[in-house]
Order: structure tokens, then C-alpha cells, then sequence
């Protein structure tokens, strides 16, 4: 089982690359794209989560992409290979599959659709855990799921040493602070990492050990070094690095009709004008438009990403 202090820093939810047809998982476009992420120094890769379109693939599409990702991460940064389904049968079927492909770390959403009881999540949890050998994180984004963790359900479920810890992407800071008093009360090593692009200094001065920025795969090396000031205590530099960082976020804008549409959209768009082969979209998502490239282009242009 992986280190549990190597689950730390800018972990990066790789969005997924994808032939033009918008289906299958273009092997030689993952390889490029791990190589970029650890050229910019990310602690770690995390496929097949919200980003990355982990909802949008079917099981073929699953393994191919956490094969080839771990095939070019070659260990040298922990994999996480995320478990998104609607039940709880899908979640551990993908879960046992994730040690065999060469990941390092499941990451386990609520099952999506139906609103479910913390009963039932703490079952559906401890299900995905006993499919495989591997840790587990816990996903939440009750945005999606529309099943909320409580702090409750989570210091259930982290009394089984295979659960190591939670990516929050609630936007709920007020309730993450509560979540690192009472998950690593008594030093318990529990890990807690925040899902956003625009609060890296934050997080750690709130107790997390990383977070999971959607933004890390066009402004990796600026979010590393904002995580890396902050815990040398280097509150300025952190944030100088956060904000070129987020002077990238624009690229979102090409879908102001469905801002996490625009996520994935804005950043595949970004990474393709960079050269790196990502495709469009997972169907029925559409790609950045006309003028939504040009959008991108301008804000890629005047961040000096492209000459």
C-alpha cells in the first residue's frame, strides 16, 4: 500500500484525452499529457474524476485510461483512478479493476442519482473497500452526487485503515476547517485535500495536505510553487504564484451557459492550442466554439503560454 505522506501537494485531475470522435481514449495523448503534468513538478495524477470526465467513460474507456496513464506515470508520481457510478455494484467493480491497471489510490464518489441515507453511504463506501487492495479516498461533490459526506460518515469510514483520507470539492471552506479539527483529531493520519483551483494557500494554512485543481493542467508549475511557498510559510509568494495561476481560470468562460461544462471544455481547448493532443469532449458535451477559441487563445496569449 502507498506512503500516505505521498498523497500531498497539487494533485491534478487530468482531464482525459480523446480522439475527434469523442469516444475513444487516445493512448499517445495520455502519455504526452502525464509527461507535461510532472514536467511542471505535480505530486500527483488523478484520472478519471469530475474533469476528467470519469462519469462520461464506460468500462472499456475506464481501463484503457488508467492503463495507459500508469504506464506513463511509471511510479514516479502516485495514480489515482477515480470511481465515479451510480451503484454501488459499478463503483466496486471499477475499484477492483484500478490495482490490476497499475493505480495507486482509488478514489470512491457517492453513487450518483438517488438520494441516499448516511447508512447506505457508509455501506456503499465500506463495499467499494472491500473490492480492492488498494487505499481509498473519499470523493466529495454533492453537486453531482447530490449525496453530501458528513463529517460523521467520514470519521466512520476512516476507522478502516484502508480509507486514507478525502478530497472535499463541497466549495464548503467554513465545514473543511471543521473537518480537519475532528478527521485528524489526535494526529491521526488522515488525508485532507481540497478540491479548488483558487484557495492553494488557504488550504494549507487550514491544515490540508494538497489540493486537486482542475486549473493544474495548464498552470501546474505556478500551483506547485504557490503549494511550496505556503508551507514554507512564504504567504506572499504564494499568493503572487496563486494569482498567475488564475489569471488562466478565464479559459472556463467558454461555457457561461454551464460552468463546469465550460471547465472541461476551457481546458481542453487551452491544451490543444498548447499542442498537446486532448480532443473535444466526451458526447453530448460540446467543444469551445469559434469563438470561445479565440477566447482561449487571447487568455493563453496574455499570460505568455503562447508566443
Amino acid at each position: 500500500m502507498i506512503d500516505r505522506g505521498r498523497l500531498r501537494g497539487i494533485v491534478v485531475p487530468m482531464v482525459t484525452p480523446l480522439e475527434s470522435d469523442g469516444a475513444t481514449v487516445n493512448e499517445r495523448g495520455v502519455h504526452q499529457l502525464v509527461r507535461w503534468l510532472i514536467a511542471q513538478g505535480v505530486h500527483g495524477i488523478f484520472v478519471a474524476g469530475t474533469t476528467g470526465e470519469g462519469a462520461a467513460l464506460d468500462d472499456a474507456q475506464w481501463k484503457k485510461l488508467v492503463r495507459s496513464a500508469a504506464e506513463a506515470v511509471a511510479g514516479r508520481v502516485p495514480l489515482l483512478a477515480g470511481v465515479l457510478a451510480p451503484t454501488t455494484a459499478l463503483a466496486a467493480a471499477r475499484a477492483r479493476w484500478a490495482a490490476d491497471l497499475g493505480a495507486d489510490v482509488v478514489v470512491a464518489a457517492a453513487p450518483y442519482y438517488y438520494a441516499y441515507s448516511p447508512r447506505e453511504l457508509v455501506a456503499h463506501f465500506q463495499a467499494v473497500a472491500r473490492a480492492t487492495a488498494l487505499p481509498v479516498l473519499l470523493y466529495n461533490i454533492p453537486q453531482t452526487t447530490r449525496n453530501p459526506l458528513t463529517v460523521d460518515v467520514c470519521r466512520e469510514l476512516a476507522e478502516s485503515p484502508q480509507v486514507v483520507g478525502v478530497k472535499d470539492s463541497s466549495g464548503d471552506v467554513t465545514e473543511f476547517r471543521r473537518w480537519v479539527q475532528v478527521l485528524r483529531f489526535g494526529q491521526r493520519d488522515f488525508r485532507l485535500l481540497l478540491g479548488t483551483d483558487h484557495l492553494t494557500d488557504v488550504a494549507v494554512l487550514l491544515g490540508a495536505q494538497g489540493t486537486v485543481p482542475s486549473l493544474g493542467n495548464i498552470a501546474g508549475r505556478d500551483l506547485v510553487a504557490a503549494y511550496e511557498a505556503a508551507v514554507a510559510g512564504d504567504w506572499a509568494a504564494s499568493a503572487s504564484h496563486q494569482a498567475r495561476a488564475l489569471a488562466l481560470a478565464r479559459v472556463y468562460l467558454v461555457r457561461r451557459d454551464h460552468p463546469q461544462l465550460g471547465v472541461i471544455a476551457g481546458l481542453k481547448c487551452a491544451l490543444t492550442l498548447m499542442g498537446l493532443e486532448v480532443g473535444p469532449p466526451a458526447p453530448p458535451a460540446l467543444p469551445a466554439d469559434i469563438e470561445g477559441r479565440r477566447l482561449v487563445e487571447s487568455v493563453l496569449r496574455e499570460a505568455g503560454v503562447l508566443r
